[in-house]
């Protein structure tokens, strides 16, 4: 694999710190936030967003070259994100680790795809702005995304109303192999949206 298909190693290796480990969010969740901001429809600053990768008592480095190499990790996978939704490349992901034997969603599969609709649920309102009509092909691949994400996120959920609806969606390692590629087709649509503003 070369170094640009691991742009998430450096994040995963960060959040072993203790201090990170302890405050930050599970290093799946903190990647699918970090998917699902870098495809807004508008570009924010890493203000906006840094908090959303923190539990509730926020960051708290015991030096300052940490807390460097932590942004920096962050903004690497950032912007490989942003690079792949650009060039509509699948994203580069730890897919291997979202699907156990039995092909069911494994607990880091279920961090990712909650952590994806966390990080799009809190730029929302920037996807309601445009108006995608749910019959249109970019509004299709918008619900048809969000879909899938809850399905790899309740999982375990057996909630009745969402049952019927889930069994018509395709299995769970077609899921899996599929996501990488369709969240860079919706990423490359937002870009293509906030390119033209």
């Amino acid at each position: 694999m070369t170094i640009q298909n691991k742009a998430y190693q450096p994040l995963v290796e960060l959040c072993e710190i203790p201090e990170i480990n302890k405050n930050g969010r599970d290093i799946d969740k903190m990647l699918g936030i970090i998917c699902a901001i870098s495809a807004s429809p508008q570009s924010l600053d890493l203000a906006d967003w840094f908090p959303l990768l923190w539990l509730q008592d926020g960051p708290s480095f015991s030096n300052e070259n940490i807390a460097r190499d932590f942004a920096a990790a962050v903004l690497q996978f950032y912007e490989n994100c942003l690079a792949n939704y650009q060039q509509s490349t699948p994203l580069s992901l730890p897919t291997e680790l979202w699907l156990n034997e039995k092909n069911e969603v494994t607990a880091q599969g279920i961090a990712f795809a909650s952590g994806y609709l966390s990080g799009f649920h809190s730029i929302e309102a920037l996807w309601q702005e445009l108006n995608l009509a749910p019959e249109s092909e970019s509004g299709q691949l918008l619900q048809t995304t969000m879909l899938l994400l809850s399905k790899m996120a309740t999982a375990n959920n057996k909630d009745p109303q969402m049952q019927p609806l889930f069994v018509q969606l395709p299995d769970m390692n077609e899921i899996i192999s599929t996501l990488p590629s369709l969240l860079s087709v919706l990423g490359n649509f937002s870009v293509s949206v906030s390119n033209n503003d």
